[in-house]
């Protein structure tokens, strides 16, 4: 069984499930590769993001519901994808953006060419709020590409990891890859999750990737990273 922490699944929202009918088709894929929740992280880009954290716990009761109706044994659970910002605490406390599923965990996403020079203070302000943050895919950033040690560092600071279960298939290329699987044999890694954007490419099929690790790593890892941590987040 399988939790997913990370997917893009509510409908007409962000980049995601383009309806319901796609949104639904992503539950079946899942449910029949293994997971049996899921929490939906639409992204929230400060600046560009015109919903608030009411209309995903809104959006996640309707798919649940929707999901019932076509007999699928599957949960979604709110949360969000927040871009890193100098406002994050700000938005934070406006209730724009919270937490995974109503956990103490909040899953925060870096630009993808650079770090901001902000990054560490906000990260820092979380903790003191008692949120520990949850990097998104660090294995596709070109710093942590080229120096693993920036986020062996941050990990050490008590901040977690997520990588992407296509990282792991090559599906993001080599680089990606390599990173990933270099992040997992250092131990730096703390949930696998889909980040899945539709019922094609980028589906929410946990399975492939949850072989691969239990193969190079051990049953053990792949229960920590696809069940058991993911798990905790998780209250209901």
């Amino acid at each position: 069984m399988y939790i997913d922490i990370h997917c893009h699944i509510i409908p007409g929202i962000d980049d995601g499930a383009l309806n319901y009918d796609v949104a639904i088709n992503m539950l079946r894929i899942a449910q029949k590769n293994g997971t049996e929740k899921i929490i939906a992280t639409p992204h929230y880009v400060h600046g560009n993001t015109r919903y608030g954290y009411s209309t995903i716990i809104e959006k996640c009761a309707e798919l649940n519901h929707i999901a019932q109706n076509h007999g699928l044994d599957i949960r979604v659970y709110p949360g969000c994808e927040v871009f890193i910002t100098p406002e994050l605490i700000d938005l934070y406390e406006q209730k724009l953006i919270d937490t995974l599923a109503g956990s103490e965990y909040m899953l925060v996403e870096f630009p993808l060419i650079s770090i901001p020079i902000y990054t560490d203070d906000i990260l820092y302000q979380l903790q003191l709020k008692g949120i520990t943050p949850i990097i998104a895919h660090p294995e596709r950033y070109s710093e942590i590409q080229n120096n693993i040690m920036l986020l062996d560092n941050y990990v050490s600071r008590g901040i977690q990891v997520q990588i992407n279960s296509g990282s792991i298939t090559g599906m993001y290329g080599m680089e990606a890859k390599k990173t990933a699987l270099r992040l997992l044999e250092q131990g730096l890694v703390h949930y696998v999750a889909s980040d899945a954007h539709s019922d094609r490419t980028r589906s929410p099929d946990l399975s492939k990737a949850a072989k691969i690790v239990e193969r190079k790593f051990g049953s053990r890892v792949r229960e920590d990273l696809f069940t058991s941590n993911p798990m905790k987040l998780i209250k209901t």
